[in-house]
C-alpha cells in the first residue's frame, strides 16, 4: 500500500471519535450554566459559563454590570476552561483550559490527542479588546492585592509575572514553591504567607521574594490551615489539627479536633484562642474559604460541628467564649465577608432542603433574610467594599446562573435567564417535590421525587448521589456534574418513567449525627438501608410496576446500585452504575489516585468487614443486568474496580455491558461523554424495563 495512502487511513483512524454522538444533541442537555466565580474589589465579577460543548469566560462590573465575553472556548479537545481569578483592581482575569491529571502539570486526555495536553494558564484584560495571553504549562493563579503581581505554579515551582506588562517574561519566586498551600500576601504585598504540608504535619511560614530561605511561624507535630491575615497586618490566624500517626488509618471524611490560634508577626507569640469540643471541624467542605476569617481587627468568624450542625462562631482578637451567629438544626453552606463585620451566608436554616440567603452582622449577631427566587444558591464571591455580592441561582427549570445582588438596597443589580443564552427548552413533567421516606432500617430518607405524565402504572428508578457528601435538591444543582444528573432525571420523567432522588445517610445538609452515621460505608453500608426502604416504597405504590423498578448512580452512586443489584436483585431489575466503587477492601496502586479504600480510613485489619460491605461481598445474588459505565483515567475511582467487576459478572453469567470511555476523567470533562452516558443510559433501561 502507497506510504501516502497508509498515513491518510492512520490519521482518519486516529482522528475518528470512539464514540458517535446522537444525530441530534438532546436539548434538555443543551442548558448553559455557571461553574465559577471570582470578584474584585473594584467591584467586578468573572465567571465561567458552560452551554454544551462550550465553555466562555465572561466579565461583567458595577453599576451597569455590562455583560462581556472576554474568551470562548469547545471542549472536543477535551480542554475546556476550567477556572478563573479576577485581579483586586477588576482589570485583569486569569484563567486555565484543562483539567489537571496528578500532579505533574499534565491534563486528562478524553480527546485521545497524540500530544499529551498540558494545563494552560492564560492572562486577558477585561477591556474585552485584546486576545488572551498564554503564559505556559501553569496553573493555581492569584493576585498580589495592588494587582502589580501574578503568582503561579508551575511544575515544583511558585512564579510571578507583571499583568501589565503582555511583554514581561515570569520569573521564578520562589523554588519549591509550588507545593505552598493556602498563599496570602502581606499588607504590604511585599510577604508571602502559606502553609505548608510535609505530610502528617504542616508548618506555617514567611517568605519574602528575593530573600534566600523561608522563616518558619508556626512549627510542631500537628497540621495546620487556613491561614488568615488580619485587617491590621499584625495577626495570622489559623486552625491547628491532630497530626496523623503512622498506625492508624484516617477516614477523610469525618470531622476531626481543632483548635484556633493566632501568631504574631512581630514577636513571634502563639496565642490559643478556641479548642473545639470533641470532633467539630471538616475540612472537606464546598466553602474551605469560609472555615476561617477575620470579620474587622476586633473578631474572627469560624466554622464548628460542636452541637452536631455546621455553624458560624464568633470570638474575639483576644480569645474568650465563642457566640454563635447561625441558628442550631440547620447548616451553613457558604460564606463570604461582604465588607468589616458584615457576612452574606448561604444555609438552609429556613428549610432543610433546599438553600436560602441572609445577611449577618458580626457585632450584633443580627441576621437579616436576602430576598431570593431561587431553590439553590452556591458559587459566592462578595466585594471588599461592602456593596455587592455574586453567587449562582437556581430553580427546577433553569440550571446556575450568576445573580448580583446590591446588599444596600437588597434588589438585583445583574440575574440571568437561560434565554439569554439562547436557551428555551421547558419539562413537560412536572417539577419534583420534597418527600420523606422510611428506610428499611427504619431511618428518615429526605428525597425528591419525580412524577411522570400520564397514567400508570410505570416503571420506576432510585438515583442515588455520589460524594457521599452531596445533598441532592428539588432544583438545578449548583454542581455542574449534579446539574446534568438533574436534568436526566427531570427527562426520564418526561419519558414516562417514576425517578426518586435520595439523600440517603452519609450526606450533609442533615448534621453530622446523619452524615457519620453508625455503620456507614466499608463499616457496614447501613446506608444501603435507605436505598432498599426507598425501593420497597416504589413496590408498593399502584402507579408503579413493582417488576420493572431500576437504579442508577455515580462514583458512591455506582457502589449503592451495585450494592443493590447484588443484594436485591428481587427487587432492582436493572441498574447502570457510573464509575462506582465495588470492593472497599481494595486499594489502588495508580500513583496519584485517591484511592476510596485509603482515603474512607480502611486500615489492614479492617479489610474483612470493609470486603463483606462491598458489592462484590454479595456478588452470588447478583443476577438483574447492569451497564457499567466510567473514563479508564478516572483519578477518583480506579477504571480497574468496573474492569474487575465486569469479569466476575459475566463468569456468572450475569448481562453486563461496558462502557470505559478512552481518556475520560471522573467529572466527564467533554460534553461528548455526557451524551454517551445518556445516550447509553436510556437505550438499556428501555430495553430492560420497557420504556
Amino acid at each position: 500500500m502507497p506510504t501516502k495512502k497508509l498515513a491518510l487511513i492512520i490519521t482518519g483512524l486516529l482522528s475518528a471519535p470512539a464514540y458517535a454522538a446522537p444525530a441530534r444533541d438532546p436539548d434538555f442537555m443543551q442548558f448553559p450554566m455557571a461553574t465559577d466565580i471570582s470578584a474584585a474589589e473594584i467591584p467586578a465579577f468573572a465567571w465561567v459559563m458552560r452551554q454544551g460543548e462550550n465553555t466562555s469566560l465572561m466579565f461583567a462590573k458595577a453599576p451597569e454590570f455590562k455583560l462581556v465575553n472576554l474568551f470562548s472556548q469547545p471542549d472536543v479537545d477535551g480542554q475546556p476552561i476550567t477556572s478563573v481569578a479576577i485581579s483586586p483592581d477588576g482589570n485583569f482575569v486569569a484563567f486555565q483550559t484543562g483539567a489537571p491529571f496528578g500532579g505533574g502539570g499534565e491534563a486528562f486526555n478524553p480527546a485521545s490527542l497524540i500530544e499529551t495536553p498540558k494545563v494552560t494558564l492564560w492572562l486577558v484584560t477585561t477591556s474585552g479588546v485584546v486576545a488572551p495571553i498564554k503564559i505556559g504549562a501553569a496553573s493555581g493563579a492569584s493576585f498580589s492585592p495592588d494587582s502589580k503581581r501574578m503568582i503561579f505554579r508551575e511544575g515544583k515551582d511558585l512564579w510571578s509575572v507583571d499583568p501589565a506588562d503582555p511583554a514581561a517574561k515570569p520569573r521564578m519566586l520562589v523554588a519549591g514553591g509550588g507545593g505552598l498551600g493556602r498563599t496570602i500576601w502581606t499588607k504590604d504585598g511585599k510577604t508571602l504567607i502559606f502553609v505548608q504540608d510535609r505530610g502528617g504535619w504542616a508548618f506555617l511560614g514567611r517568605y519574602t521574594p528575593g530573600e534566600d530561605r523561608v522563616h518558619w511561624l508556626v512549627t510542631g507535630a500537628d497540621r495546620l490551615s487556613s491561614p488568615a491575615l488580619s485587617p491590621d497586618g499584625k495577626l495570622v490566624a489559623y486552625l491547628r489539627w491532630p497530626g496523623r500517626t503512622h498506625t492508624a488509618s484516617y477516614d477523610q471524611t469525618e470531622s476531626e479536633p481543632f483548635a484556633v490560634e493566632t501568631v504574631d508577626l512581630a514577636t513571634g507569640q502563639i496565642q490559643l484562642l478556641h479548642q473545639a469540643i470533641g470532633k467539630a471541624g471538616l475540612q472537606s467542605t464546598d466553602d474551605p474559604e469560609g472555615h476561617l476569617r477575620w470579620a474587622d481587627d476586633r473578631s474572627i468568624v469560624f466554622r464548628s460541628e460542636q452541637d452536631g450542625w455546621a455553624r458560624l462562631y464568633k470570638i474575639g482578637r483576644s480569645g474568650g467564649v465563642p457566640r454563635a451567629l447561625t441558628p442550631a438544626g440547620c447548616e451553613i453552606a457558604e460564606s463570604e465577608l461582604t465588607g468589616p463585620d458584615t457576612l452574606f451566608v448561604i444555609h438552609n436554616c429556613r428549610d432543610l432542603d433546599t438553600r436560602q440567603l441572609s445577611r449577618i452582622v458580626v457585632s450584633t449577631g443580627e441576621e437579616r433574610p436576602l430576598p431570593s427566587n431561587d431553590v439553590v444558591m452556591g458559587l459566592a464571591g462578595a466585594m471588599g467594599n461592602g456593596r455587592y455580592v455574586a453567587f449562582t441561582g437556581s430553580d427546577a427549570e433553569a440550571a446556575p446562573l450568576p445573580r448580583v445582588i446590591d446588599l444596600q438596597s437588597g434588589k438585583y443589580s445583574f440575574a440571568q435567564k437561560p434565554a439569554d443564552y439562547g436557551y428555551g427548552r421547558g419539562f413537560n413533567a412536572p417539577a419534583p417535590r420534597v418527600i420523606r421516606l422510611t428506610a428499611s432500617d427504619g431511618g428518615t430518607v429526605p428525597a425528591q421525587l419525580f412524577l411522570p405524565a400520564g397514567k400508570g402504572p410505570h416503571p420506576a428508578l432510585v438515583y442515588v448521589h455520589g460524594g457521599p457528601q452531596r445533598q441532592m435538591f428539588p432544583a438545578f444543582h449548583f454542581s455542574g456534574y449534579y446539574a446534568n444528573d438533574f436534568a436526566v432525571n427531570r427527562h426520564l420523567a418526561e419519558l414516562g418513567y417514576l425517578v426518586v432522588s435520595i439523600n440517603y445517610r452519609s450526606g450533609v445538609g442533615y448534621g453530622r449525627a446523619f452524615r457519620e452515621a453508625p455503620g456507614r460505608a466499608w463499616r457496614g453500608a447501613t446506608e444501603y438501608n435507605d436505598v432498599l426502604g426507598v425501593g420497597r416504597w416504589l413496590a408498593a405504590r399502584p402507579d408503579v410496576d413493582p417488576e420493572r423498578i431500576g437504579i442508577w448512580g455515580g462514583s458512591y452512586g455506582g457502589l449503592l446500585t451495585g450494592l443493590a443489584l447484588a443484594r436485591n436483585s428481587d427487587l432492582f431489575a436493572a441498574g447502570v452504575a457510573v464509575h462506582g466503587v465495588y470492593d472497599w477492601s481494595w486499594p489502588s496502586p495508580l500513583p496519584g489516585h485517591l484511592s476510596p479504600s485509603e482515603y474512607f480510613g480502611v486500615g489492614e485489619a479492617d479489610k474483612s468487614l470493609a470486603f463483606r460491605s462491598s458489592t462484590l461481598g454479595a456478588i452470588d445474588g447478583w443476577r438483574s443486568p447492569v451497564l457499567l459505565f466510567t473514563g479508564d483515567r478516572d483519578m477518583n475511582v480506579d477504571a480497574r474496580e468496573t474492569v474487575d467487576l465486569h469479569q466476575k459478572l459475566r463468569a456468572k453469567g450475569v448481562d453486563v455491558r461496558s462502557v470505559l470511555v478512552p481518556g475520560e476523567a471522573h467529572d466527564m470533562i467533554r460534553h461528548s461523554s455526557w451524551l454517551q452516558l445518556w445516550d447509553e443510559s436510556r437505550r438499556f433501561f428501555q430495553e430492560k424495563l420497557g420504556r
